[in-house]
């Protein structure tokens, strides 16, 4: 078979990576990650760390450590830098420079389990997903398991290309990649912040979602292209200002999505249903004193607004063959 669509794992490639992986323990759970720097630069999911109390590494040949530091965190795509406690206990595992695998390619994410030989999972690459000019990652054909989260992931030559991640989209489990282009300049960091610096993404990560559900008869009388002009507009602010909020703009995020909704309440006379649903994510705002909370309550009242969107134009009998769908919403 031609490269990059043999099934069967680069076994030289997985020999050289299995001694870099390590499994995480935390908090009575288990997460995956590998040291990718000769200093101890401990790679994973930062959802599988945030908040945690203890962090336990056990190597593939057993030792146990703890890892007390944290190097550096990427919230807007889901990584931690940790460094174990002595920088020569695992050997580092390169980085790929190649490109990212195509769409129907064959990639291996690698699960680490405690033991000298790892998890192996072969998964087809069903998207390459552009979100804007702040993430590519790859969407995988399967779910991952949330032990999973973490791993290195290999293309077909056996070279790194990304982290494993578990993740949800319009309320579906996913398998995604994270590439290794994001993880380079955080294993440039040198800082050695206490586990409480996961504390602050753990908050975040456990909000409470208040999703509103409607009814399809909430936009009954509208037309098609209204409808879908109010999709499209939330999806553009949710583009603009979920970065924003990972950056930590949450003022400017809120005030996006607040003058989202006064547009739309202006223009969409011709969709009521979106207007009186507009309206109510606005008064919600009122009583919330938090620039956090109400951010989140606007991007509650978008979501709702967007899944009836999107079940009312799948019902819809006219509906016209591959029409596009609402956009899809990774990592918040």
């Amino acid at each position: 078979m031609s490269e990059g669509t043999d099934r069967t794992p680069p076994r030289d490639a997985l020999v050289e990576a299995s001694p870099s992986l390590v499994m995480l323990e935390v908090d009575g759970r288990t997460a995956s990650g590998f040291v990718a720097t000769a200093e101890g630069h401990l790679v994973t999911s930062l959802h599988a760390v945030a908040g945690a109390r203890s962090i336990g590494a056990v190597m593939s040949d057993g030792v146990r450590a703890q890892v007390v530091q944290v190097v550096a965190l990427d919230e807007r795509r889901d990584l931690a830098i940790l460094r174990l406690p002595l920088p020569d206990m695992v050997p580092a595992l390169a980085l790929s420079p190649h490109p990212l695998p195509a769409e129907g390619e064959n990639v291996y994410v690698l699960r680490a389990v405690g033991g000298p030989a790892p998890e192996v999972r072969t998964l087809e690459v069903r998207a390459v997903q552009v979100l804007g000019d702040w993430l590519t990652l790859l969407e995988l054909t399967r779910t991952l398991a949330e032990e999973s989260s973490g791993g290195p992931v290999l293309d077909a030559r056996g070279a790194v290309v990304g982290v494993a991640t578990a993740a949800l989209a319009n309320g579906r489990s996913l398998g995604l990649v994270i590439p290794t282009r994001y993880v380079t300049p955080l294993l440039r960091g040198t800082a050695s912040a206490p586990l409480s610096a996961l504390e602050a993404p753990r908050r975040r990560a456990g909000r409470v979602r208040q999703v509103p559900q409607h009814p399809l008869s909430m936009l009954e009388g509208a037309s098609s292209g209204a409808v879908e002009s109010i999709a499209s507009t939330l999806g553009q602010a949710i583009n603009v200002g979920a970065p924003a909020y990972n950056r930590g703009d949450i003022e400017g995020c809120y005030r996006l999505y607040a003058r989202t909704a006064e547009q739309l309440i202006d223009e969409r006379g011709d969709c009521p249903g979106a207007q009186r649903a507009l309206r109510d994510g606005l008064l919600r705002c009122v009583d919330l004193s938090d620039a956090d909370d109400r951010a989140w309550a606007l991007r509650d009242t978008f979501d709702g607004l967007l899944d009836v969107i999107q079940r009312w134009l799948a019902a819809r009998p006219t509906a016209a063959p591959g029409r596009k769908p609402p956009p899809k919403r990774f990592l918040n």
